[in-house]
């Protein structure tokens, strides 16, 4: 249910601040505001996301120890406003959001409607927004019981003093009522791959469901069946567990069947009612916006929905307004990493970190950048992650690249190693967390807890790449035990190495080149890219997020041969020295000058 723009363009001028329209910044400890609907809106759509916040939290134990990320929410005082900041939604045969949740290179921004109507217009944004509380810490769980979960605190609203979960919606009773249950084994193994996961005839259905069984399981008869609902979770979280062992925890299918569908059929679908958590108004710190700073935030979010040929322009604006607005170099260096423009984004980060030293996502953009190139500054590499872990002690990802950097290095390890747990214990379930720790326990040669952690992540993949990154782990350290038994020192070619332990994100490869061929082989991408040394070729799972940075010809999607455009990709070899590999993301960038010339390649 999460927000996805892949192959959509339409050629419509991307949403700006009006020079006559004032923008207003309300700020609070987890998020941040800003809105064309005035001082006394933004204040309370701060606070109400504050205590939607809180009530989640109450009921996720393992998070009270851990801060969230902040949050910015850009929240349009109308559907004109809307329409302007997500025009494709607002296309002939698509419905109007009231709402949408956006992630994406380590960020996370959410746009509402403030005066949509309806009992809760924001519960598809509520939804997503449990997924980013529970993911770091549950990504294991069976695909019904997240979704099941996040539609149970999805359909949560505050209401003055008081705050309900767990409510009825009646499209989702409706959309049960007249459709047949989906059998219960087969509902418990839906994954990401399926049809009733992926396909528009069968996902309702199933997002319904899976809520019912939730809700019955943990509301029902007075709660009587949360124990079975525990026993399952405990036996679904053991190495090895298949779906059916697990699902013994519930008894007899046929009957739990049957229970859920007299529970769907029936007016006892209950709700819990609570104190709504208070958010004092003095917490919440409102300022107006420059016509800068609001170019800049609408700017970095077109960058969040994946539209870095519409952010340039409104950030570019933004620094000739102020070109004192770090905010606007720090968006318009992600837009330009987005077109593969390296060298302008570097620059981009550089001029945001000098405006703003203690923005701690400009010192981890510049480092995430300078990753794996032979730039010869390891000292700036070094200081910006130091720098943004110091400025952000909660921030994983910078723990994860710097111990990535250091485990290079033998003498390094010890510190390496405890930079990787320390990201690991921010975020238990991240599996590319759990695959850096893997990855330097390796280089220490503790074979035995690097096979451990790195099942671990492969548990708790949340996509194919993750999962065939944990897979090359873990086939490279049982041809490391092997060769360590025979007495020899196992790869000790720190370029075999590498290439073997190629992971998502921090060990992707970068390349930019031309599309010589392309395909469609199990309904993903297949290409064929010429880049300025040599021919690739990569694929790509069914739901591949695919973008593009011009507007496309009618009818251009997927599996539509694109031969001689230019594309940028981010993907892991699928064996060492090869040229073949998976992609994690593909940005086609436009036809292409000269489709017989290869493009630079950086990795």
């Amino acid at each position: 249910m999460a927000l996805c723009v892949c192959w959509l363009a339409l050629a419509l001028q991307p949403a700006r601040a009006d020079k006559h329209e004032k923008w207003v910044e309300a700020r609070s400890q987890n998020f941040v505001v800003v809105s064309n609907a005035g001082e006394k809106q933004a204040r309370k759509m701060d606070i109400q996301f504050e205590q939607i916040r809180a009530l989640f939290r109450q009921y996720l134990a393992i998070t009270k120890d851990h801060p969230s990320q902040v949050i910015t929410i850009i929240a349009a005082k109308d559907e004109n406003s809307m329409r302007e900041l997500l025009p494709e939604f607002w296309a002939k045969g698509h419905v109007h959001l009231a709402g949408a949740f956006l992630r994406g290179l380590d960020q996370q921004q959410i746009v509402v409607e403030v005066d949509a109507q309806g009992t809760n217009p924001y519960a598809t944004v509520y939804h997503e927004y449990y997924h980013s509380l529970s993911v770091p810490y549950f990504p294991g769980l069976p695909v019904w019981l997240a979704e099941g979960l996040a539609d149970f605190f999805g359909y949560s609203r505050v209401d003055g003093q008081k705050a309900y979960m767990g409510e009825a919606d009646p499209g989702l009773i409706w959309e049960l009522r007249q459709n047949s249950l989906i059998p219960l084994d087969v509902l418990f193994n839906v994954d990401h791959a399926s049809p009733y996961y992926n396909e528009t005839n069968k996902t309702n259905i199933f997002y319904a469901e899976s809520w019912a069984l939730t809700h019955y399981l943990w509301m029902a008869d007075k709660g009587s069946h949360k124990p079975a609902l525990m026993a399952y979770l405990t036996a679904i979280s053991q190495p090895g567990a298949t779906e059916a062992e697990a699902a013994k925890a519930f008894g007899d299918l046929k009957k739990l069947q049957s229970a859920l569908q007299r529970y769907v059929g029936s007016d006892e679908f209950i709700r819990f009612e609570a104190t709504a958590p208070p958010v004092p108004d003095s917490e919440i710190k409102v300022r107006d916006l420059s016509d800068a700073e609001a170019d800049a935030y609408l700017g970095g979010f077109q960058v969040a929905r994946g539209k870095p040929q519409d952010a340039k322009p409104l950030l570019e604006e933004a620094i000739k307004l102020d070109p004192n607005v770090a905010l606007a170099y720090q968006n318009l260096g992600v837009a330009q990493y987005m077109e593969a423009e390296r060298d302008a984004a570097r620059a981009s980060f550089s001029k945001a970190v000098s405006l703003d030293p203690k923005n701690a996502l400009s010192h981890y953009f510049r480092a995430y950048l300078g990753f794996g190139q032979d730039s010869g500054d390891d000292a700036q590499f070094d200081d910006d992650l130091r720098q943004a872990i110091a400025l952000d002690p909660n921030f994983a990802p910078a723990y994860g690249l710097l111990a990535e950097h250091l485990a290079a290095t033998s003498d390094k390890l010890p510190e390496a190693l405890s930079l990787t747990k320390k990201a690991v214990t921010l975020e238990p379930g991240n599996s590319g967390a759990l695959l850096t720790l893997a990855h330097v326990l390796i280089r220490m040669r503790n074979f035995n807890d690097a096979q451990t952690v790195a099942q671990w992540a492969e548990r708790d993949a949340l996509n194919p790449p993750q999962r065939q990154s944990a897979e090359q782990v873990l086939d490279f350290i049982q041809q490391a035990k092997g060769l360590a038994a025979q007495g020899r020192r196992p790869l000790a070619d720190s370029e075999r190495e590498d290439a073997a332990l190629s992971r998502s994100p921090l060990g992707q490869r970068h390349a930019v080149g031309v599309v010589t061929q392309s395909r469609c082989v199990n309904g993903g991408p297949e290409i064929e890219l010429k880049t300025e040394s040599e021919t690739l070729v990569l694929h790509g799972p069914p739901e591949l997020a695919v973008s593009v940075n011009f507007d496309p010809p009618e009818g251009f999607n997927p599996c539509t041969p694109f031969n001689g455009y230019r594309a940028a990709a981010s993907y892991t070899l699928d064996e060492p020295g090869g040229t073949r590999g998976t992609l994690a993301a593909l940005r086609i960038l436009g036809p292409a000058p000269d489709a017989g010339d290869g493009a630079k390649k950086t990795q």
